[in-house]
C-alpha cells in the first residue's frame, strides 16, 4: 500500500510539473529571465518523483539514489536563489543597473550551477554511506530552509521600508515607477514562494526526524527493522506530495500562470487584467542579452 501511494504520488507530480514546464514556455509573460529559479524548481520536482518511479521499477540504486538526493537538494537550492535573487533586486539600485547584471546567459549559468553543488554534496555521501548521506541531506536542507527564510524576511523588511526619491527629475520618476512595480511584483511573488516555503518545511520536517533516527541506530537503512523502513518510505511519499502541491500553488497565486494553462487546456483566450492581476518579474520590456 505505501508502495503503492508512492508511485500515485510520484506519477501526479510528474504530470502535474511537466504541465507547468509546458506552461512557463507557452507564456510569453512567464518566459522571461527572472523566472530562471522558478523553472529550475520546476526541473527539480519532476526529476525526483521520476527517479522515485525509476527506484519503485527495480532501477539500480547507485544510480537512482544519487539522482534523487541531488535533486532534492536542487529544490531547496532553488527557493533559496529565487529569495537571494529578489534580495538583491530591491538592493542594487538603479532597476536598470541589476537588469543589466542579470543575463539569461548568467542566470541559465546559476541553475546549472545549483544541480552541480547539489550533485558535489550528495554524491560522495552517498559513496560512503546512505544513512550519513540522509543525515546529512537533513542537515542542509534545514540549514537551507532556515537561511532562505532569514532572506525572505529581509526581503519584506526592504519593502516596508522603502521610501521614493526625493528628487522630481523625469529619470528620478521613471526609475521610481520602475522601483514601485517591482516592489508590487516581489511582494506578491515572495508571499507565493514563503508559501512554497511553508510546505516545504512541513513535508521536509517527517522526512529529516526518520533520516536521523536511521543515522542514529548506527546501522544501514537496508537492515533496519521493517517498521523503519515502512517509514521510511512513508516520508519519501510526503516529499512527492511537496512536489505534487507546487504546481497548484502556482496555479493559485500567479494569474497569468492560470491563464496560460486555461489557454492551453480549453483552447480559449482567457482573461487577464494586466494592471492587477498579472504577476511577472518583467518591471520593463526586457531586452536582450
Amino acid at each position: 500500500m505505501v508502495d503503492i501511494a508512492a508511485v500515485v504520488v510520484s506519477g501526479a507530480a510528474i504530470v502535474s510539473n511537466v504541465l507547468a514546464v509546458v506552461i512557463f514556455a507557452a507564456s510569453k509573460q512567464l518566459r522571461v529571465k527572472y523566472y530562471g529559479f522558478a523553472f529550475n524548481l520546476v526541473l527539480g520536482d519532476i526529476v525526483a518523483p521520476t527517479s522515485v518511479l525509476l527506484f519503485h521499477g527495480n532501477f539500480s540504486e547507485a544510480v537512482v539514489l544519487p539522482v534523487f538526493g541531488t535533486s532534492l537538494c536542487a529544490v531547496e537550492l532553488s527557493i533559496l536563489a529565487i529569495a537571494v535573487n529578489r534580495f538583491l533586486a530591491l538592493t542594487i539600485t538603479p532597476p536598470a543597473r541589476y537588469d543589466a547584471m542579470v543575463t539569461r546567459c548568467r542566470m541559465l549559468a546559476a541553475c546549472l550551477l545549483i544541480w552541480i553543488i547539489s550533485a558535489a554534496i550528495i554524491v560522495p555521501t552517498l559513496l560512503y554511506s546512505q544513512a550519513v548521506a540522509w543525515m546529512v541531506q537533513s542537515w542542509i536542507a534545514l540549514g537551507i530552509l532556515l537561511i532562505t527564510a532569514v532572506f525572505y524576511c529581509a526581503v519584506f523588511r526592504k519593502i516596508s521600508r522603502y521610501a521614493p526619491p526625493l528628487a522630481s527629475t523625469e529619470g528620478v520618476r521613471a526609475d521610481d515607477a520602475v522601483a514601485r512595480t517591482r516592489l508590487r511584483q516581489t511582494r506578491h511573488l515572495m508571499i507565493t514562494f514563503t508559501i512554497i516555503l511553508v510546505t516545504c518545511f512541513v513535508c521536509w520536517s517527517p522526512s529529516c526526524i526518520v533520516n536521523f533516527m536511521i543515522y542514529f541506530r548506527g546501522k544501514s537503512m537496508s537492515v533496519g527493522p521493517q517498521n523503519l523502513l515502512i517509514l521510511s518510505r512513508r516520508v519519501a511519499t510526503i516529499l512527492m506530495f511537496n512536489s505534487l502541491i507546487n504546481p497548484f500553488i502556482y496555479w493559485w497565486r500567479i494569474q497569468e500562470f492560470r491563464v496560460s494553462m486555461y489557454r492551453l487546456i480549453c483552447c480559449g483566450r482567457g482573461n487577464a487584467d494586466p494592471e492587477n492581476d498579472v504577476v511577472t518579474l518583467q518591471t520593463m520590456q526586457e531586452p536582450e542579452n
